[in-house]
């Protein structure tokens, strides 16, 4: 069943860099009621060349070696440049449907990392990153996790693009030890699906309670996406963290004054 989730983005906006208020409020209601939606090549070509280039290098030290290796997974992205580089610590496609919708006080963590499935990666189960804030609750409350996801790679049927059920962040029937992938499965089976194709240099914002797999990679080429997630600030947390990987002073003065806000829960070394 063919959806569209694909916001088709004008030059200006492309120029300007950020949407305007018409297409941003079709962009938070895609978000509020299929869970995601997709901002089709808004990335510089050369940005997402220079980033590529530069994960390839990374991922390539986690590449998996034999058969029985796990062929998904990725690399935490390095405190240096070109991986703090703006475009992706503060991107601000994602930011700005993603402030609106948990508020400008959001927080996130250092650091960010990749989705990446090499040749060869099988289908994934299907599963949803985190589940809601209280289950059982009969109604889906506002998001508290949501993810900026920026391929750095076309995403094709070929390669495995990742297949997403729309709407199933708002289901609130199935308590966390029902969420079994066999169980999930099976109701899948029964809900339309679409596959996230989209150009290198796109931008997806996604409800992390969305049903989604990574599916098959029939191809030579690895494929990745940066991932960067995002927190909705409650109440004191999470003041309490104290597991949060340092940086060092250095990344920091690397950061802008908006993304040292965003990145203000990581303790840095002296």
């Amino acid at each position: 069943m063919l959806l569209d989730y694909t916001l088709k983005i004008t030059r200006r906006e492309r120029k300007k860099g950020r949407l305007t208020r018409s297409n941003l409020a079709e962009a938070i209601r895609q978000v509020r009621e299929s869970g995601f939606v997709v901002l089709e090549r808004v990335m510089p070509d050369e940005w997402v060349s220079m980033m590529r280039t530069a994960f390839d290098e990374e991922t390539e030290l986690f590449k998996p070696h034999k058969d029985g290796d796990n062929k998904r997974g990725g690399c935490q992205a390095p405190l240096r440049m070109p991986f703090l580089d703006p475009l992706a610590v503060e991107n601000p496609w994602g930011l700005q449907i993603i402030e609106p919708m948990m508020g400008e006080d959001i927080w996130t963590i250092m650091p960010y990392h990749t989705n990446t499935s090499w040749p060869g990666a099988d289908t994934q189960h299907i599963h949803r990153d985190t589940q809601h804030l209280f289950p059982g609750y009969p109604v889906a409350l506002p998001p508290t996790l949501m993810v900026i996801h920026i391929p750095l790679i076309d995403f094709t049927e070929e390669n495995g693009s990742t297949e997403v059920w729309p709407g199933t962040h708002l289901i609130t029937d199935m308590a966390p030890e029902d969420t079994r992938p066999e169980q999930l499965a099976e109701r899948a089976a029964l809900m339309p699906s679409v596959c996230t194709h989209m150009p290198a240099g796109s931008v997806l914002v996604r409800d992390m309670r969305v049903w989604h797999r990574g599916m098959p990679n029939r191809t030579n080429d690895i494929r990745t996406m940066l991932s960067i997630v995002y927190f909705r600030q409650l109440h004191r947390l999470p003041n309490h963290l104290n597991h949060l990987s340092p940086i060092t002073q250095a990344a920091k003065d690397m950061l802008s004054e908006r993304a040292q806000r965003l990145y203000r829960y990581n303790p840095v070394e002296e």
